[in-house]
């Protein structure tokens, strides 16, 4: 079967106009975790026609993740979800540019490998120390990049919210990470803005039960996918244009 861009992406030429899609077409952009909102996040930039793709990720696919992630199914299980998203985006888009990298970023090899892919990032991940340096290591390079805040726990979507870093409230992880910015990397402390913008919610997060969530049966939240995905969304559609209005 015949790939024809322009007709795939009549949509998004109608909306952005050839000159935008053609700014998403040359454009790379790289996604950072590939999970409850990254998978959702890549799924948007690659239907909206970003041309170039890099996917960073270490986790396998677990059972556990077909609450909210894309890319699992009960076939996908064990397998990366760098290589699973791969395979799904380029039945998308044959055409699409992508490469994944299986590895965790740490401050040791941060520069390695995103060495050439730091102009766009969304970084979609909810390990506190990894967001710390990433978002510092990004600010320090003048990328455009996003941070997502935390989504588990919650269930009402209409309560994201993007705003900057240092003004989001009601987030547990974004306050963790605006005081980890600010007391290791040398944030302003005084109100002003950080310039990084980040996803969050003020919905206050729902616990699982005490007793199950001690005895293993449960983890200590859950996550719905209307929330997770529409945080990805906001993420990509915040990239998005972006990268239309440059």
């Amino acid at each position: 079967m015949s790939f024809e861009k322009k007709q795939a992406f009549r949509g998004i030429r109608a909306l952005y106009g050839d000159d935008g899609f053609e700014k998403l077409q040359n454009t790379h952009v790289t996604v950072i975790g590939i999970g409850g909102i990254g998978s959702w996040c890549t799924e948007a930039l690659c239907r909206t026609g970003v041309g170039s793709l890099t996917l960073i990720d270490s986790d396998v696919i677990e059972i556990t993740n077909l609450n909210r992630q894309l890319h699992t199914t009960v076939k996908t299980e064990g397998r990366t979800k760098t290589e699973v998203m791969r395979g799904h985006l380029l039945e998308l888009n044959p055409e699409l540019k992508i490469e994944i990298i299986t590895k965790k970023l740490t401050p040791e090899n941060i520069d390695e490998i995103l060495q050439g892919k730091c102009d766009y990032v969304c970084e979609c991940i909810d390990d506190l120390d990894a967001k710390a340096y990433i978002a510092n290591y990004l600010f320090r390079k003048k990328s455009t990049f996003i941070v997502a805040g935390g989504a588990g726990g919650r269930i009402d979507p209409t309560r994201l919210k993007i705003g900057d870093v240092a003004q989001a409230q009601g987030d547990a992880l974004i306050s963790k990470l605006r005081s980890r910015l600010r007391k290791e990397y040398g944030f302003p402390s005084n109100g002003k803005n950080f310039r990084i913008s980040c996803t969050f919610s003020n919905e206050k997060p729902i616990y699982s039960c005490k007793e199950s969530y001690i005895s293993g049966d449960l983890p200590a939240f859950g996550a719905s996918m209307s929330v997770t995905a529409s945080a990805g969304l906001l993420i990509s559609s915040w990239m998005i244009n972006r990268i239309t209005q440059k």
